[in-house]
């Protein structure tokens, strides 16, 4: 166990020396050999390291509110918050000079009137500290037994203990104990990775019987991943949905997942959450979706319906190029067992976030296998982007339903756009959370209008991101080679605006570069996914980096998580990349609604990518 989790903790394979702090510390035996270890050091005074700890900490004034942007600037009611969390960590007792602030979050609350927005922001300072020679320093150091660990690190970081001490003088000749607390943290102890899972085994293989892989809990942390990355920003949180898909088999269900090539009767249900991502963060998924696909299920069983028309006794209405019913019943038609082959799979209307896994929840209760395909190839924030919509001329029967189960049937549409403004209406009004189940795709035309083992395609970029953690890789640059991406900038979130319009999550977020990019501000604009980034340098004009429908991908900077446009928040280190999208999406016929232009951004030219790298199914290999 000692071993393992001084593994997760390294940065190369070498052996390293481990101080051994706090009061457990006595657990282990200093003479032991350890794999990985070149030696243990137990400095004096070692069973008081939580004392020296808190006593060396700082302290915060946090902010959290609800402030009406009716009259006020969200500026203004920013400043006010940051102001007021200065104030309560300067009564907490830190030094005026050594507050700064360190959180800042502005989130819309939908269900609240008056553009009310959720404000938090967190301000941190020094207590007043003695100072210390250099003297002192350099004894301390000795006293610690810390010189021969500084030694043994690169000489470019610390050659020796006075060395070290020196780094720490300030310009009055004195150090202040802050000061060397970031001394003894970054030159003597090793950075943890931010890896939460154990090491991978060498030869893992996922579970395939009789054409069906079989989820494992292990696979479903890869595609949350995945999964995450692929949605540039949307489809809602993964880890939701990951937590859905973790219950079924703790349940004892199973997670299958087949070919789209051996999909070969019967027709394919998508089925899908309608929403601002952003809720997510107030309002958990209960029934949405499973009510709106009994709905749809029941229509295509009871022999009733042929398009566009159902014979029942049921009020039809029709505005705005879209036929439907209200409050369609529970109890229209009982499916039986002889209805079973009618719908025999079901699959994510996008590969990305929270949508990637409501299939397999869904599939998971009713025993039935989800596709390895999906209708974009990453996420996209309308139903007319949706492949099926742009290679099919048939958007009926669908229906969208909320956590009651009130359910709304359309019967007919005459074009997807329609369909998505009349369900994105709905979903507005049901408090921007929607279940909705779109029309089936017969088996025979699956192959042909879908972007094929694209869950395949999120679990092996998930299985790689996890192994590049576990083997002391850098995550980003194993992203970059899985995807052919190229980085955009790796820095810091400074500014982030969001605001939910029309059932959707829009804003804007700005990285600040660093490093290499320093100099450098990245500017990405969303509509519940990443849609265009832009490049400042040095206040000059701006400059277009990357648009849709190439994939814009932001992911934290050290573990390669996905960062989604309900999660970015000031300070945030993070990578954003560009990657080229599926070639399905990237058609003539498909530029017509996932371009640039589509999304307004007239000024904008979309250059294609061709260096999609294809992926087969797991199913197959």
């Amino acid at each position: 166990m000692i071993e393992a989790l001084i593994d997760k903790m390294k940065l190369s394979a070498g052996d390293i020396p481990v101080v051994l702090v706090g009061g457990g510390s006595i657990l282990i035996d200093q003479n032991r050999s350890v794999k990985g270890v070149s030696y243990f050091v137990r400095p004096q005074h070692f069973d008081v390291a939580n004392a020296v700890g808190a006593a060396l900490s700082q302290v915060s004034g946090t902010v959290d509110l609800v402030a009406s942007l009716v009259e006020t600037s969200r500026s203004a009611a920013l400043e006010s918050a940051r102001q007021q969390a200065v104030r309560l960590a300067v009564e907490a007792g830190a030094t005026p000079e050594s507050v700064q602030i360190v959180q800042i979050e502005d989130i819309p609350l939908t269900y609240l009137p008056g553009s009310a927005t959720r404000i938090k922001v967190k301000a941190v300072g020094d207590l007043p500290r003695l100072s210390a020679s250099l003297a002192v320093v350099e004894e301390l150091l000795k006293e610690c037994n810390l010189a021969a660990v500084i030694t043994d690190l690169p000489r470019s970081q610390s050659p020796s203990s006075s060395a070290a001490a020196n780094d720490c003088v300030e310009g009055n000749g004195l150090v202040t104990a802050r000061t060397l607390d970031t001394l003894l943290v970054e030159k003597a102890v090793v950075k943890a990775t931010a890896a939460s899972s154990a090491a991978l085994p060498a030869d893992w293989t996922p579970t395939v019987i009789d054409g069906e892989w079989l989820l494992s809990e292990h696979d479903v942390e890869c595609i949350a991943i995945g999964a995450g990355i692929m949605g540039c920003g949307g489809g809602g949180n993964p880890y939701i949905g990951k937590l859905g898909a973790l219950h079924q088999l703790k349940l004892g269900r199973r997670l299958r997942v087949i070919s789209p090539d051996s999909v070969t009767g019967g027709n394919v249900c998508i089925v899908l959450f309608m929403g601002a991502p952003l809720v997510c963060i107030e309002k958990l998924f209960s029934s949405e979706i499973q009510s709106a696909f009994e709905a749809v299920k029941e229509i295509l069983c009871s022999g009733q319906y042929s398009y566009p028309n159902l014979e029942s006794d049921l009020d039809v209405k029709k505005e705005n190029g879209v036929k439907y019913i209200e409050n369609f019943p529970r109890d229209f038609y009982k499916c039986s067992e002889k209805d079973n082959d009618v719908i025999t799979a079901l699959m994510p209307a996008e590969i990305g976030g929270l949508n990637s896994f409501m299939p397999l929840v869904v599939a998971a209760e009713l025993d039935l296998p989800v596709v390895d395909a999906d209708g974009m190839g990453r996420a996209f924030p309308e139903l007319q982007m949706f492949t099926p919509f742009i290679y099919r001329d048939q958007y009926a029967p669908s229906c969208v339903s909320d956590e009651n189960g009130v359910r709304e049937v359309v019967l007919q549409a005459d074009t997807p756009k329609e369909l998505e403004n009349h369900y994105r209406a709905i979903c507005v009004n049901q408090g921007c959370m929607s279940g909705v189940c779109l029309t089936p795709i017969p088996a025979e035309e699956v192959c042909r209008v879908t972007v094929k083992y694209s869950m395949s395609r999120a679990w092996r970029l998930g299985q790689a991101v996890m192994e590049a953690r576990v083997n002391h890789r850098h995550p980003v640059d194993t992203i970059m080679e899985h995807e052919n991406a190229v980085l955009l900038i790796a820095g810091k979130i400074v500014d982030v605006q969001r605001r939910i319009t029309g059932g959707f999550t829009r804003g804007h977020v700005d990285v600040e570069g660093f490093g290499e990019h320093d100099g450098h501000l990245l500017h990405v604009e969303f509509q519940n996914e990443y849609l265009i980034a832009t490049m400042q340098t040095g206040g000059k004009t701006s400059e277009v980096k990357a648009c849709v429908p190439n994939l814009i991908m932001m992911v934290d900077t050290d573990t390669g998580e996905p960062v989604n446009t309900d999660e970015v928040r000031y300070g945030l280190r993070v990578s954003v990349l560009s990657a080229a999208s599926a070639p399905q999406i990237r058609t003539p016929e498909a530029l017509k609604v996932v371009s640039p232009q589509a999304f307004g951004y007239n000024h904008v030219e979309y250059v294609e990518r061709t260096d999609y790298v294809e992926y087969g199914s797991v199913v197959q290999t």
